[in-house]
């Protein structure tokens, strides 16, 4: 027999929604887990997010067992920004059954009724600015650094729900760093040429890094005003951003550029620690993983550019292909990384898809997001 419980204030069915995905993936090399602590965190009141949003937690439950969760979750900033009422769901996980996904989703659907809206999309863990989507394709290699790793009957079982497709994103991936195909150098150079000492580029300081990453979020929030599921970011979501890019982020791989001395572009990269989180099978550091960690993280060589942005009056100046050129050329050519993911790109971004194919990058994964309407 199927339960659905909402969890939110029990104790045990919380660590019964944290711990379910150690359970379900246990026997799949290509997933990646992550650690619990961090996973608690994230999903307690001390996340930024749980400021301006509303969280149902769910788990499903076979004769006492847990074998499913999900949450149904509102994100005021999400609404006011559009001017809209819109429900979510995220971090779905479900043994391959239709009654445990139909029992979750209609408890979630159930709870965003009882809100006043009619819609529901996902999966967003919580948002845009989180990881979001099921993986379609791609399901033999890991994912990089907040990239998911979903099961690939998920689709299948939403769409049997009436879930529609609303979103396809792409992940490119680069095999061979230190190898840039020569049309693309030469377009770069073109660029620099035509810009001259107009436009300058140069690594974040390590030494300001909350004012450098406040021009990064300004540049950011113009860039992405258009985009598709872009949500602003509050000073408390920027100051956790700070906070965990400080313990892995590499200031060699991100990058500010400036035209006529004006902050006009960035680029983010980061080195993908879930090449060394794969080996916590368990996804707890202590007593012993931390060593697994700690050694495997001495041999990382993979990087996943995270966010790329162009202020709006300077786009398709080609300052997006400068500043590829530029992590290529003076950040991974000299570094211990030999390939790196670019993702995740919308399927109708035909400007960086371009972009991508001429650097002869290759798109290896994809996602999905779903969407149901009518709800009341």
């Amino acid at each position: 027999m199927i339960t659905i419980k909402q969890v939110n204030d029990d104790k045990q069915g919380m660590a019964d929604f944290v711990n379910l995905p150690y359970d379900l993936y246990q026997n799949q090399p290509n997933w990646c887990p992550p650690l619990r602590l961090e996973r608690k965190r994230f999903f307690s009141p001390k996340n930024p997010f749980m400021r301006h949003s509303e969280v149902a937690f769910f788990v499903a439950y076979e004769n006492g067992r847990p074998v499913g969760r999900v949450t149904a979750h509102i994100d005021h900033i999400f609404d006011e920004y559009y001017k809209l009422k819109q429900g979510f769901f995220g971090f779905f996980e479900s043994i391959d059954s239709k009654d445990v996904a139909q029992g979750l989703m209609d408890a979630s659907e159930q709870w965003i009724r009882a809100k006043g809206i009619s819609s529901i999309m996902g999966p967003f863990n919580f948002s845009t600015n989180h990881e979001i989507g099921f993986l379609i394709k791609g399901f033999d290699q890991p994912p990089v650094i907040m990239m998911p790793y979903t099961q690939p009957y998920y689709p299948d079982l939403f769409y049997k729900m009436g879930y529609q497709k609303e979103k396809e994103l792409i992940a490119y991936f680069l095999n061979d760093v230190k190898t840039i195909p020569e049309s693309f150098t030469k377009l770069a150079n073109r660029l620099t040429k035509r810009f001259g000492e107009s436009v300058k580029i140069r690594n974040l300081d390590v030494k300001n890094f909350k004012s450098e990453l406040n021009i990064i979020l300004d540049i950011y929030n113009d860039a992405w005003l258009k985009n598709w599921g872009f949500v602003p970011m509050t000073d408390y979501e920027i100051d956790a951003i700070a906070s965990q890019l400080r313990l892995f982020a590499d200031t060699n791989f991100i990058y500010l550029l400036y035209k006529e001395d004006e902050p006009a572009a960035f680029l983010l990269a980061l080195p993908d620690i879930n090449q060394a989180l794969i080996h916590v099978k368990n996804g707890k550091l202590f007593p012993t993983g931390v060593f697994k960690y700690l050694s495997a993280k001495r041999n990382i060589e993979t990087g996943r550019i995270l966010l790329m942005g162009v202020k709006s009056k300077y786009r398709k100046l080609g300052l997006d292909v400068l500043l590829y050129h530029q992590i290529f050329k003076d950040g991974l050519s000299q570094s211990t990384y030999s390939n790196i993911e670019m993702s995740w790109i919308l399927e109708d971004n035909t400007n960086m898809i371009n972009i991508l194919d001429n650097l002869q990058a290759q798109p290896y994964k994809r996602y999905v997001i779903v969407k149901k309407s009518g709800l009341s």
